[in-house]
């Protein structure tokens, strides 16, 4: 999906109006309403306790008007709203005018408001922010600023609509913003959710449909590509009912030693919940064997007292477990002391690869190595692996450049798709096309052996037959969808959890994966 300038978005919302799409009101209805079922979707993973009333915030401009909507379709599914207002109604546009008069006389609501009494602060409640939209250019004034502190100090869980108040829809600069957990933009992603605070202000980012014809979406004039559920759910086609394990794939995960056996498992267990027919544990001999997932197929390689890493010897061992496979994933807890020829001896197996953690690091110290592949590679560095990277292969000056010029340059450099990892993660190919910033996921993730997780998952989607770019896009956003499905606090997530919400979330973004 593409991501806009703010200015474009008012463009294609008037050209929508001008062609006879739909009116002003109609798209402000569509914008109301698909936040509104986003919401119903976020609130059912709070506890009863912290949904008890919704506290809709509006502005004077159309995102104020949308928060009428909001309000107004919260209440007719039976949810206690309340709406306070920083204007008057009849200062209102008149399309958001006409949707204010829409709501309900059983509504508490309180207009033109200085600032938010306590009552709208006590625990129990869910905050919609519907404040200041996309047309803000420098710090917001009193009382939207008062507002906007306020909201901040409380706490409580925040759902922005469209962009979080105080944030510059372009450069993503802010002086003083909300702080969502949620953002529901409208129609298009725009640059300021990724840029500059964007990233640190929005929380998840999901893309409402507000009813935009193909040809406005098409006339949008792209500033980067953003990968959406949308995006993800046409690749999660429906399994073919007449498939067995032979026909989904074989993904050989390569991982783990004595001191990092968890990460071998992790890999591979995701791996087996993406949907890999089957899964191969090869690890060093003096590894324990994962006690689970009991699916799993484990071949150690090397002597059972001696070998707690990957080394030369095991080379012809692997080439035996290399046979029939569909994908490799190389490098988990593969530990700093593992030998180069075991990563060479794969690269040359002309079978595609993901090369994750030490094995990243490994490439890094080795670069030569990359003259062995013979396959499609995927790369999957956090920050500081990516800078070991880009100092290994000679791309130094590229390190003060955004996180998608990096990858970008990574990409072109190794002939690989490029996946650098943190909050929004980057894609990047090899054939210089703009990357795509992942809007899934929460900072829930940022735990120990995540990554993991995802190395596994993009190995199963290669093994199942999308293309490389595909198996990583789609892996990263299922990943980030995992995290957006758990319920408990953030900081309680482990990666052993990311395994198991594997199935909730691929039934999240396409119902029959």
């Amino acid at each position: 999906m593409d991501i806009i300038s703010v200015d474009d978005m008012r463009r294609l919302d008037a050209l929508a109006i001008s062609n006879g799409s739909a009116s002003g009101f109609e798209l402000m209805d569509h914008a109301g309403k698909g936040a509104a079922e986003e919401i119903l979707c976020y609130l059912e993973g709070l506890p009863p306790r912290q949904r008890r009333r919704i506290v809709v915030l509006a502005g004077k401009g159309n995102n104020g008007g949308d928060a009428w909507v909001v309000a107004r379709v919260l209440h007719q599914q039976g949810l206690t709203v309340k709406l306070y207002s920083c204007c008057r109604r009849d200062e209102l546009p008149a399309d958001a005018r006409l949707h204010a008069a829409l709501l309900p006389a059983a509504v508490p609501r309180r207009e033109a408001i200085s600032e938010l009494p306590a009552e709208a602060l006590q625990p129990g409640g869910v905050i919609i922010d519907g404040l200041l939209g996309t047309g803000l250019h420098g710090a917001p004034r009193d009382p939207y600023r008062r507002v906007i502190d306020q909201v901040n100090a409380s706490g409580l869980p925040v759902v922005a609509l469209d962009i979080p108040s105080g944030l510059d829809g372009d450069s993503g600069a802010a002086e003083c913003a909300i702080v969502a957990d949620l953002t529901l933009t409208m129609a298009f992603p725009k640059t300021g959710l990724v840029r500059g605070d964007g990233p640190r202000l929005c929380g998840a980012i999901h893309v409402i449909d507000i009813g935009f014809p193909p040809a406005v979406t098409a006339a949008a004039q792209s500033l980067g590509r953003a990968f959406t559920q949308a995006d993800a759910a046409a690749l999660l086609r429906r399994r073919d009912r007449a498939a067995h394990k032979n026909s989904l794939g074989h993904v050989l995960c390569v991982a783990g030693s004595r001191q990092y056996a968890g990460a071998a498992a992790l890999c591979a267990g995701a791996a087996l919940r993406s949907g890999a027919g089957l899964v191969t544990l090869a690890h060093p001999a003096a590894m324990p064997r994962p006690a689970s997932p009991h699916a799993l197929i484990c071949t150690p390689l090397g002597d059972t007292q001696r070998d707690d890493v990957f080394g030369d010897a095991m080379v012809p061992q692997l080439q035996q477990a290399l046979l029939n496979k569909n994908a490799v994933v190389y490098g988990p807890g593969s530990s700093p002391a593992a030998t180069p020829d075991v990563l060479r001896a794969l690269l040359a197996a002309a079978i595609p690869m993901v090369i994750d953690a030490d094995g990243l690091r490994l490439l890094a110290a080795h670069p030569e190595l990359l003259d062995a592949a013979r396959a499609g590679l995927v790369l999957t560095p956090h920050p500081g692996e990516m800078a070991a990277l880009l100092r290994g292969v000679g791309l130094v000056d590229a390190m003060p450049a955004s996180r998608s010029e990096q990858a970008k340059a990574l990409a072109a450099r190794c002939h690989a798709v490029v996946v650098l990892k943190g909050q929004h993660s980057v894609v990047a190919t090899p054939d210089g096309r703009e990357p795509t910033i992942n809007l899934s996921g929460t900072a829930a993730l940022a735990t120990a052996g995540t990554g993991d997780v995802l190395a596994g998952m993009i190995g199963a989607m290669i093994a199942q037959g999308m293309s490389m770019e595909d198996a990583a896009r789609c892996a990263v956003f299922v990943h980030g969808v995992c995290a957006e499905c758990w319920h408990d606090a953030q900081r309680a997530l482990i990666a052993d959890d990311v395994v198991e919400l594997i199935g909730s979330a691929l039934r999240l973004v396409a119902p029959n994966a």
